[in-house]
């Protein structure tokens, strides 16, 4: 299969205020005082790289991109005030109450959530096993870890690949996702779990390194493996899931 035609969408594929909130909670940065300029420029970095991992970007994420650039180019404009004249509005204002709102409903969300299953323990009913996949636990597939902090991962091998490179001849180089997921099981022989950057430490091509990333997301799609961190921004790890 070609894996430029190979296209992959995730359940846990968050939206727009998703990645801006991770944005915000990984840099520790001030709700109220965004640096816009930066958080633009690393919010098109991330739309760019889904793009080239043909991952299914939704129209919301393109919308939200051109709320940034739209907001960007306000603040770099000249602001003239008069001190009789009202005091004149930041153009991140809209968009920071909607953060705000956004992450106040996400944490309810959260708080509902954990009241639902602290309460299927105290209210067990009979599964419909016709829907049920007795096999899979599908909150251990991600354990911890969101598809923002892979793509993390994977940004930072990549970048390092870039590092350097200058133009040269293209060559095609013959590369599968099976020969990839075959790539990825071999480290299972020996143990369970390895981590990600132990994985692709060898890979040198960049068209080798986003085949082994799409192996690793239609694995995790297909309940082959797991992923999970040890600290929050860690090096993700990959587990085998037994058959």
């Amino acid at each position: 299969m070609s894996f430029e035609k190979y296209n992959i969408a995730l359940d846990v594929f968050e939206g727009p205020m998703d990645l801006l909130l991770y944005f915000i909670k990984r840099d520790e940065i001030n709700i109220y005082d965004i640096p816009i300029a930066k958080i633009t420029r690393e919010y098109l970095d991330y739309l760019n790289l889904m793009q080239t991992l043909n991952l299914k970007v939704a129209g919301e994420f393109i919308d939200m991109a051109s709320t940034l650039m739209q907001i960007k180019a306000r603040m770099l404009l000249p602001r003239f005030s008069n001190p009789e004249d009202e005091e004149i509005e930041d153009p991140r204002n809209e968009l920071v109450q909607k953060l705000v709102e956004y992450q106040q409903f996400k944490e309810l969300g959260e708080a509902l959530q954990k009241l639902e299953y602290e309460s299927i323990g105290h209210f067990p009913r009979k599964p419909n096993l016709a829907y049920m996949d007795t096999s899979v636990n599908a909150e251990e597939m991600l354990q911890k870890v969101t598809l923002f902090d892979i793509l993390a991962a994977f940004k930072k091998v990549l970048d390092r690949l870039s590092e350097g490179q200058i133009p040269h001849n293209v060559t095609k180089l013959d590369v599968t996702m099976q020969e990839q997921m075959e790539f990825i099981y071999r480290h299972f022989i020996k143990k369970s779990t390895i981590r990600f950057s132990e994985l692709v430490k060898g890979i040198e091509k960049r068209v080798v390194l986003i085949v082994t990333f799409l192996a690793i997301l239609e694995m995790i799609h297909t309940h082959q493996i797991r992923v999970y961190q040890e600290g929050i921004f860690d090096d993700f790890i990959i587990e085998k899931v037994e058959s």
